[in-house]
């Protein structure tokens, strides 16, 4: 724990408006219905102590826009190689679809070290909506992931999970050395992050799931996404104003297997979480050169010079929104 970070108390719907943003992954499903378990006394973070102390909005005219969903979701790639470019054109500077829809999105140096928990292989999806009969945690939901994963950790229901079906120890690894693909900026005081060992202190949730279903329990066994991102944001200029922001985890799911099954391989699992990760430290949309790992199709599954051209642009400008 870091004094400079407070952790999360029980969250009531933020007074400030959120930008949801959404990445790409996979999810499968089981039993439990979060409503049966009674919630405990634990405690997650949901501020940072060095921003400006929450004041609340003063009138209607400094509100932001209404809430608006952006929603992104990383194309089908063939593990066969069919549907990949025959050439992995890789660009030399900056692409231009990092930048948000809503404007520039990253974490700001208040909020650092980001605290990244990578589960072993717990099974999110294992909680079902008693409505739906399906996860919570499905692909049609993905902007509600970060208020539902809060309310896993306020309820002290993550223990008690199993790990998720075609899961293996070298995943959770090969996990672990994707997102430490970005650690080398660290060194050019860009950004900063480490792991924990303790998700109720975590700005980056990371979890694993055998297969991504919809919102009626289907699986979507015929794409090959390999993950998704679900982050909520919100505008920079009213958190320095006071304004009051309850923050929730960004979420990461991971696939665990191919289309037919067999366990995803330990090179594509890499690729697939430092991708993921470019998404939670806020490039938002896919590089358009096959070639970058930021690309829709993963690129050579390491960063590119435009991957590192881009996120050293992005930690140098100043952000429209935060997660």
């Amino acid at each position: 724990m870091f004094s400079l970070k407070a952790k999360y108390s029980n969250p009531k719907r933020s007074s400030l408006t959120t930008l949801v943003v959404l990445a790409t992954v996979a999810c499968l499903a089981l039993t439990v219905a979060l409503a049966t378990i009674a919630p405990t006394q634990a405690q997650f973070k949901n501020r940072y102590t060095n921003l400006p102390p929450v004041t609340g909005f003063g009138s209607a005219s400094t509100r932001p826009q209404q809430q608006q969903q952006i929603i992104r979701q990383n194309a089908p790639i063939s593990t066969g190689g069919a549907k990949r470019p025959a050439a992995m054109q890789t660009g030399t500077g900056v692409y231009p679809e990092f930048k948000s829809a809503h404007g520039v999105i990253r974490w700001i140096p208040d909020q650092m070290p980001l605290h990244v928990w990578v589960s072993n292989g717990l099974a999110i999806d294992q909680i079902l909506d008693p409505q739906l009969g399906a996860p919570y945690v499905n692909v049609d939901a993905v902007n509600t992931w970060p208020d539902f994963i809060a309310t896993v950790l306020q309820n002290g229901q993550l223990q008690s999970l199993p790990q998720a079906e075609g899961f293996i120890p070298q995943h959770r690894q090969a996990a672990i050395e994707g997102i430490n693909y970005w650690k080398r900026f660290e060194k050019e005081g860009l950004l900063s992050f480490e792991f924990t060992d303790d998700p109720m202190e975590a700005d980056i949730h990371v979890f694993f799931v055998h297969h991504f279903v919809n919102k009626l329990g289907l699986g979507l066994f015929a794409s090959d996404i390999r993950g998704y991102t679900s982050k909520n944001c919100f505008p920079y200029q009213a958190i320095l104003q006071g304004k009051k922001a309850n923050f929730r985890p960004v979420v990461v799911l991971l696939r665990c297997t191919e289309k037919q099954g067999q366990s995803m391989p330990i090179e594509k699992m890499r690729a697939a979480a430092g991708h993921e990760m470019g998404h939670a430290l806020g490039i938002d949309g896919h590089s358009k050169n096959p070639g970058d790992l930021m690309s829709m199709y993963y690129g050579n599954g390491v960063l590119s010079a435009s991957d590192i051209a881009t996120i050293r642009y992005l930690y140098k400008s100043t952000p429209d929104l935060i997660p």
